[in-house]
């Protein structure tokens, strides 16, 4: 993982780029995420980024990225 600052809740309005391990072969997983949709990015919008920790262990990217629009959808 790079150096970008690590969340425990995704910053309101941000975008979630990918979901990935923290480590090889662990149940832990983060989220990367973007300030600006990541299509603007690609055009050249510069875009600030950081790793949301996904509460919990779990065996799949599948059951991860759930997690996370669970996650996303119960903050208020």
């Amino acid at each position: 993982m790079s150096k970008l600052e690590e969340l425990d809740r995704p910053p309101p309005g941000w975008f979630v780029l990918d979901v990935m391990r923290k480590k090889s072969r662990t149940r832990v997983w983060v989220a990367l995420m973007l300030d600006v949709d990541p299509e603007e990015h690609r055009l050249g919008r510069p875009a600030r980024g950081c790793w949301v920790r996904i509460p919990g262990k779990h065996k799949s990217r599948n059951a991860a990225c759930d997690a996370l629009q669970d996650m996303m959808a119960t903050r208020h």
